[in-house]
């Protein structure tokens, strides 16, 4: 229960940074994304279905800074949501390659979900160069910045919700 409360100081602060720092390190015509990897990190690192109310809280506050529309942003987030807690549930041994197919799905889930908003908007874009000027940077951004985010939600998930130790 304090897991959902605490998506709200959480996610305002990752957009916070996302919005004023993480943006302004571009490669080529993409930057990371710390909501998604936020997300990502907490849906590996929690076990229960709070990861929902932070993609929602997430995907508010994002779309509230950024120009996509809201529908748009909380699809994505949900689904990338969604998509953590299938890996999570599988992968349950490897949380590393759980976190690394989420982030990888996430991003590319993202990127599909944000044309196809703005083919809606009425905007053209050209697919190839979407794919080379926003999707490729912003895969390598999230997957290098993946881990240091990964440590912090994995350490804040085992201080929030302590797991007990079986001694049998």
């Amino acid at each position: 229960m304090i897991s959902t409360f605490m998506s709200l100081p959480i996610m305002l602060i990752c957009s916070v940074i996302q919005t004023v720092a993480v943006s302004r390190i571009k490669l080529m015509g993409g930057s990371a994304d710390i909501v998604l990897l936020t997300l990502v990190s907490w849906g590996v690192s929690e076990e229960d279905n709070s990861v929902f109310y932070w993609a929602l809280v997430g995907g508010i506050f994002i779309s509230f800074i950024s120009a996509m529309p809201t529908a748009a942003v909380v699809t994505s987030y949900l689904f990338i949501a969604g998509i953590t807690r299938v890996f999570q549930k599988v992968l349950w041994q490897a949380p590393i390659l759980a976190i690394l197919l989420s982030a990888f799905v996430g991003t590319i889930a993202k990127f599909i979900i944000d044309i196809i908003a703005l083919q809606f908007l009425g905007i053209e874009l050209t697919l190839s160069t979407s794919i080379k000027m926003t999707l490729a940077p912003n895969l390598i951004l999230n997957l290098f910045i993946l881990f240091p985010i990964f440590l912090i939600m994995s350490d804040l998930a085992r201080r929030i919700s302590p797991k007990e130790e079986y001694e049998g």
